[in-house]
């Protein structure tokens, strides 16, 4: 009797390890699901930013829009250019005209600009959520930074932009042990970390994870993610 009951122990311990690995292998699957599902969520709110600061430049001379809040003033309020029509820019014009403008007064040149809203032309029916992140953290916003960076290539200063999105805000939620353990492995990795901003630099970590554009520190990167 007393062996059967040690028998029916040792069964019971095994199948509540055989449970607890389950568990344990299930949550972390879970955990990497769902990480996944919010961080295609932010990327494609990334690739909205990207757009729309690709089309603020068009206009701006190639100068970057330098907050988010002003980014969401353009997308809101500002132009963006569809297409510009113009005749053919000919030899004969260029000697007789210094310039298409001059060419233009004069009435033998014709170049018209056709404008759209930016918010129509990018596609963006609320441009007022284009700063928050999201997913996660409730008013959480991206962080947006423009800089002039050397490049050792040019021997000259590009402009540089970089839009971030706190790892910390869009998991928010989640397993506060996984999100540690996640940052750990990251660290490890070398992946999707950065130094902080300088207003973040008392931040207890010391240090940023998360999903960004741009490089302030690369002029070579031309705003493409940390994810590509």
């Amino acid at each position: 009797m007393l062996k059967k009951s040690f028998i029916c122990l040792l069964i019971l311990a095994a199948l509540g390890l055989v449970g607890a690995c389950f568990m344990s292998i299930y949550t972390d699957i879970a955990f990497d699901e769902e990480k996944s599902e919010r961080e295609q969520v932010v990327i494609a709110r990334l690739m909205q930013i990207r757009d729309a600061e690709e089309e603020f430049r068009k206009g701006h001379g190639g100068e970057f829009c330098g907050t988010i809040d002003s980014l969401v003033d353009f997308v809101k309020n500002g132009r963006a250019v569809v297409k510009v029509d113009e005749d053919v820019w000919t030899d004969e014009l260029a000697e007789s005209f210094e310039s298409k403008r001059a060419a233009i007064d004069a009435g033998k040149f014709r170049s018209d600009t056709v404008w759209q809203s930016a918010a129509e032309k990018l596609g963006i029916s609320n441009p007022d959520s284009l700063k928050y992140v999201p997913i996660g953290k409730s008013g959480a916003t991206f962080q947006l930074r423009k800089h002039e960076a050397f490049n050792l290539k040019s021997n000259e200063f590009d402009k540089v932009c970089e839009v971030r999105a706190a790892l910390d805000d869009y998991l928010d939620g989640m397993s506060a042990k996984k999100i540690r353990l996640l940052k750990q492995d990251l660290k490890k990795r070398g992946k999707n970390r950065a130094d902080l901003f300088e207003d973040n630099a008392d931040d207890y970590e010391g240090e940023w994870y998360g999903l960004r554009i741009g490089d302030l520190k690369d002029p070579q990167n031309k705003m493409s993610g940390n994810w590509e």
